[in-house]
């Protein structure tokens, strides 16, 4: 996979008013190619199309990998993920809450501008989509920016980290020889006051 980011997207308000979702998914170099491809079988509404009896004009696939989170914590309930691409040129995530049946459906997001973030936007950064608006970049106190601040903070309490961290490895440290003898002889680890 080359170089592989997280997208995340926030979910249309639920109509019944049950908590908000947003939905996240990794995408890679050859994920923006397939949605470039998909794009292709979906062609504009011109003048030539209109005089056909059937024309595609959205085209459904599954997304199975797609993670579908209730704030910081995943739901379970949500099946059929897919991304919907549309004769616009736009595409967005669906899935269905298994529960009450609800569609839950994401704000419409333009492919070449994904796709364009994708390739200038550094290596790894997550990328969020909140009101099919880029949030990255939108000010800290606006309200992409206190939902992209949520998720970060949310994203650092879920993550699993990259290395070990420093309370993983004390055990493996060795004591100068004076720590040694005010330890007593005894004593193998490093201990905390």
């Amino acid at each position: 996979m080359s170089k592989p980011r997280h997208v995340v997207m926030q979910v249309v308000k639920r109509s019944s008013g049950s908590a908000t979702h947003h939905v996240e998914f990794l995408m890679d170099d050859n994920f923006a190619e397939r949605l470039r491809q998909l794009r292709s079988l979906v062609p504009p509404l011109g003048s030539l199309n209109r005089q056909r009896d059937l024309v595609i004009d959205k085209v459904r696939v599954r997304l199975p990998n797609a993670i579908w989170r209730t704030g910081s914590q995943v739901d379970n309930g949500v099946e059929g993920s897919c991304i919907v691409i549309a004769s616009e040129g736009s595409f967005n995530c669906g899935g269905k809450d298994r529960n009450t049946r609800e569609k839950l459906v994401t704000y419409n997001f333009s492919i070449s501008r994904l796709v364009e973030l994708h390739t200038e936007r550094p290596e790894g950064e997550t990328l969020y989509i909140r009101d099919g608006t880029f949030a990255n970049d939108e000010p800290a106190d606006s309200p992409a920016g206190l939902w992209v601040a949520s998720l970060t903070e949310e994203e650092v309490v879920m993550r699993v980290p990259d290395a070990p961290s420093d309370f993983d490895t004390l055990h493996e440290l060795t004591l100068r020889p004076e720590q040694r003898a005010a330890a007593g002889a005894s004593a193998h680890r490093a201990t905390f006051y």
